[in-house]
């Protein structure tokens, strides 16, 4: 079990993941390829009429991928998000037994469907789990920072090896050698803009294959969810991520019309002051969708960023003072922590009332939050949430899944 003292350090810290998670929108860089990933031979095409793909799968909301199909074998390319043309990735997935065809000098072949993966980051479980491909995982970096207790039976019982702390940073966190031993057919590691916690070239110096996944740069709830698809295509298994989006989208679709209905809009803020910055969410990022989706008025909804806004606690307070709900601390299981933290945030008229509600609810000892796992390809329960949060009346049999009040010490109740 962890220390008290360590699990609000991670809380705390959890205020600068806001920063990142945010981050969306960003316009991606299209069918670009790196050239340091050309493989030494490329076999010619061979004639093929057929097509081996019956199902076939492309994102709809998505921007941070495409999946093309051509009879024998699928294009999967991966922009990065920062339009770094050296860092765009292009997959050539050829089934086995299948000639490589020509024409693709600069791309990744990768053979399907896969039969064994690491994942770096809690970004991929989800998804794998609900393709039913979650066995296909033999390490992971940060077990016990997952919060489903599943891949911890997995973990456990042997399957799944532990070869990181959960860090990003290869130099001082990821056994390469034991990743090496597990020969696995592809690397899913999360993109990152700053080169200290960039895996990929390490990775590729070690001889292993990268896969590049960027699903917290959308800036749609529904496109984060659709990087199933993505997921999808390594594994032949575009049948069930399309029916597993679709039941989403359909439900997340019938949740905000019923928001949209609704006659007043209480109004919102969100984020947290770490450190003499008061970090939060841009007018067009997938958090104030969110809000706007839930029927809610976000108090930076007309900003124009995609990523989050560096502000500082006058800014906020003035504008805030008198909003009627605080959303997304990131940090404290109640409000006599948050008021720890900083005596002033009293002055709120949120506080006072105790419309305080984080995204906690589902946290393991270790600060692991099933929010930024299950939660990814769940938007719709993310929805619900909030609807039930500012709107009970709409969703009147919703309990909270994801979030929690943590002001009902000071009078809030919980929804």
């Amino acid at each position: 079990m962890i220390q008290e003292q360590q699990k609000k350090i991670i809380f705390a810290l959890s205020a600068v993941i806001i920063i990142a998670v945010c981050i969306a929108g960003i316009s991606l860089s299209a069918n670009n390829t790196d050239s340091s990933q050309s493989p030494e031979i490329v076999q010619e095409q061979s004639e093929y009429a057929g097509d081996l793909f019956t199902d076939k799968s492309y994102p709809e909301y998505a921007t941070g991928y495409t999946i093309e199909y051509h009879g024998n074998f699928k294009v999967v390319q991966v922009n990065d998000p920062w339009g770094r043309i050296s860092k765009d990735l292009t997959y050539l997935l050829v089934p086995k037994g299948e000639d490589v065809p020509a024409g693709y000098p600069n791309a990744r072949v990768i053979s399907i469907p896969v039969d064994s993966v690491i994942s770096l980051s809690v970004a991929a479980l989800p998804h794998l789990k609900e393709l039913g491909e979650a066995s296909s995982i033999k390490g992971h970096n940060g077990i016990y920072l997952v919060y489903d207790e599943y891949y911890h039976k997995l973990a456990g019982g042997g399957k799944i090896l532990e070869i990181g702390s959960g860090a990003m940073s290869m130099e001082t966190q990821l056994n390469v050698e034991q990743m090496i031993e597990l020969e696995p057919d592809l690397v899913f590691c999360s993109a990152t803009n700053m080169d200290d916690y960039d895996n990929r070239g390490k990775l590729e110096e070690a001889g292993l294959t990268p896969a590049i996944v960027a699903d917290w740069m959308e800036n749609d709830p529904l496109g984060r969810a659709e990087w199933i698809k993505f997921f999808a295509a390594f594994y032949n298994k575009e049948k069930t991520a399309n029916e597993y989006f679709d039941r989403i989208k359909e439900n997340y679709t019938a949740i905000k019309e019923k928001a949209g209905t609704v006659e007043t809009r209480p109004t919102i803020f969100s984020g947290f002051d770490y450190q003499g910055i008061w970090y939060a969410p841009g007018g067009e990022s997938y958090v104030a969708k969110l809000f706007s989706d839930a029927g809610g008025d976000y108090i930076y909804g007309d900003n124009e960023e995609a990523g989050s806004l560096t502000l500082d606690f006058e800014s906020v307070y003035d504008q805030a003072e008198d909003v009627d709900f605080w959303l997304n601390t990131g940090y404290g299981d109640d409000s006599g922590e948050i008021l720890a933290y900083d005596d002033r945030y009293s002055k709120f008229k949120a506080y006072k009332t105790g419309n305080i509600y984080t995204y906690n609810l589902r946290v393991n000892d270790y600060g692991g939050n099933d929010y930024w796992q299950s939660g990814l390809i769940n938007p719709d329960v993310v929805l619900a949430d909030l609807v039930r949060i500012l709107h009970p009346e709409l969703l009147p049999d919703h309990k909270l899944y994801y979030y929690q009040n943590i002001c009902e010490s000071q009078g809030g109740e919980s929804a």
